[in-house]
Order: C-alpha cells, then sequence, then structure tokens
C-alpha cells in the first residue's frame, strides 16, 4: 500500500509540475526577457539577434532586451546565462564557438556548454568563405590545393585566435586536402583580415560579414564558400564543397535556455522564431550580412549542435589541437 501511495503522489506532483508549466506558457512572457550576447556590440551575432529581440518584444507586448557579456570567447556571457533561472526569461544566443568548440578545447569550464542549456531554435548560418590575398597565385580552390601541395610549409593562414572557429576550419581544410599550411593567430577576425589586406599572411577562412568588404572592393579575392552549397548572399561564388566533396565550415547562431526550462516554454519561444525568420524583411537584412535566416525545432537545433561538437572534436583530434 506503501508503494502504491508514494507512487500516486510522484504521479501527481508530476502532473501538477506539467500543469504548471503550460500555464507559465500559455502567459509567457508576462515581463522582460533578457537575450544574453556573449559578444560585444556591433558584431554579426548582436546584429542578429536584436533584429530577432525587436521582432519578439512587437509580438509579445513586453521588452525583450540584449545584454551584452563579452570575454573568454564567448564564455563569461555563457557561463552567466547557464546560471539564470530556468523560466525561459533569460536566453543566450549560441553560436559554434561557444557551444561545441568551448566543449572540445576547454573541458575544465565550470560549466558545461551543451549540458547546461536547452536548444531552442537556430535563428541564422553565416558561410564562411575562403579568401586569399589579392595577388595570390590561384583563381580557384582547385589550383590553391595545388599551389600548396607543390609548396608545404611556404604559405600561411590567419585566424581570429587559437581554438576559434577560424583556426578549426582551416586546419579541417588542411586534413582534407593533405596540404601543410602554417598558422598565423591574431588577437580577433579584424587584425587577421588587416594582416591579409597588407599581405602577411596569404589566406584566411572568415565570416562573410566580416570579409566580404573587402572581396568587394577587390582588394582581397575570394575562391569559395565554406558551406555545402552556394549562398544566396554570392551566388556566383562556388561553394569550397563541389572541389571538395562534404567540405562544410558554416557558422551559425541560434537561442539557447537554462537546461531545465519548461518544454511548453521553450516551444513557444521556437515558435515565435519559426515566425520571424519567415518574415521578408527580416530574411533580407540578414542577407545583406551574408547569413541565411533558418529555424528549427529543439529537437533538430540539439541534434545540429551535437554533430557539430562531433565534427570538430574529430578536427581537434586528427590536428594535434591541445585543449586549454
Amino acid at each position: 500500500m506503501a508503494v502504491f501511495v508514494t507512487a500516486l503522489i510522484c504521479v501527481t506532483v508530476r502532473a501538477d509540475r506539467e500543469a504548471f508549466a503550460q500555464t507559465a506558457a500559455s502567459s509567457f512572457p508576462e515581463r522582460t526577457v533578457r537575450i544574453i550576447v556573449p559578444f560585444p556590440a556591433g558584431g554579426a551575432t548582436d546584429i542578429v539577434a536584436r533584429a530577432a529581440a525587436e521582432r519578439m518584444s512587437a509580438a509579445w507586448k513586453q521588452p525583450v532586451i540584449i545584454e551584452n557579456v563579452a570575454g573568454a570567447t564567448g564564455a563569461i556571457g555563457a557561463a552567466q546565462a547557464a546560471r539564470a533561472p530556468r523560466d525561459g526569461y533569460t536566453l543566450v544566443t549560441g553560436v559554434g564557438t561557444t557551444t561545441a568548440i568551448l566543449k572540445v578545447l576547454k573541458p575544465n569550464l565550470a560549466f558545461d556548454p551543451i549540458g547546461d542549456f536547452a536548444p531552442v531554435s537556430l535563428l541564422t548560418t553565416f558561410p564562411n568563405i575562403l579568401v586569399v590575398r589579392g595577388d595570390f597565385p590561384a583563381a580557384n580552390v582547385g589550383e590553391l590545393i595545388a599551389v600548396l601541395r607543390a609548396n608545404p610549409g611556404k604559405f600561411t593562414y590567419a585566424s581570429s585566435g587559437y581554438g576559434g572557429s577560424l583556426h578549426l576550419a582551416a586546419e579541417l581544410f588542411k586534413l582534407t586536402t593533405g596540404t601543410d599550411i602554417v598558422h598565423v593567430p591574431y588577437t580577433g577576425s579584424a587584425p587577421a583580415i588587416t594582416a591579409l589586406l597588407g599581405g602577411h599572411v596569404d589566406l584566411v577562412f572568415d565570416t562573410m560579414p566580416s570579409i566580404w568588404p573587402s572581396v568587394q572592393s577587390g582588394k582581397l579575392k575570394a575562391l569559395g564558400v565554406a558551406s555545402r552549397q552556394r549562398t544566396p548572399a554570392a551566388p556566383d561564388l562556388p561553394a569550397v564543397a563541389e572541389s571538395l566533396p562534404g567540405f562544410d565550415v558554416t557558422s551559425w547562431e541560434g537561442i539557447l535556455a537554462p537546461a531545465g526550462t519548461p518544454a511548453a516554454v521553450v516551444s513557444k519561444i521556437a515558435d515565435e522564431i519559426k515566425r520571424i525568420v519567415v518574415e521578408p524583411e527580416f530574411a533580407a537584412s540578414l542577407l545583406k550580412l551574408g547569413a541565411v535566416a533558418t529555424s528549427s525545432t529543439p529537437q533538430e537545433f540539439a541534434a545540429f549542435i551535437d554533430a557539430d561538437y562531433a565534427k570538430w572534436q574529430r578536427v581537434v583530434k586528427e590536428a594535434g589541437i591541445k585543449p586549454q
């Protein structure tokens, strides 16, 4: 009898919790929602988050504010979000660096970049671009590979720092092509691009919003977009995968909530993002940045993050990159 009563109590408590969560979701949000962007204001991640927040606020009739908490490659802001109440009123923008790559390269963090969050939805993808200095002796990816293979260790690539997404993108390219290119790390994307413009390095993988203006001005030469398919932002630019089947280095941005946030609240936020990304004005504003508006269910986003983590875990292991 005692076992039956205990089981009945557990079922009742669980039902009460579920009913409470459903009620909370139906009225969500009743106050200000905060989205932490773990990078400085003005970057592509921040711009996209603000555009989405503006539309969420209009739809929900509640303020949706952006809070920039930069530092430690996004780890400071992500850690703050992981410790936030699990009610949907604090969200965070997740990107490949703050989730999959931090998980691979910084195993001793005070939080779990994947396990401490509930994926809500993708928001956009940023195809990375393979760019070389203007006078580099290659006009396409095939010619670049031939030049690199004929000159092992002679050419250099820039990155925004050791262990960052631009570093790992180039290492994946090296592994895929069997080439030897020397890594020259900088303290961010901007100085890496400056070095490329000055001819101090030979190539770089970078996100389209950061480097595309220098390509359009003719100062740098884009050889390929590093996604599986061509991007609508530059339809005439071949995909690297056209020369290297399966090659894919796509940066992304999505919305995460602290783990334990009620599933009904997570689903409601995901549904709102799904509505936002199909707005022609929103999609067009992202396309100007070289980004593609997209969304996903929480389950699809979780699978996407797991696949991204598995890819970079393999690259780090095969390239011999040491966790920090």
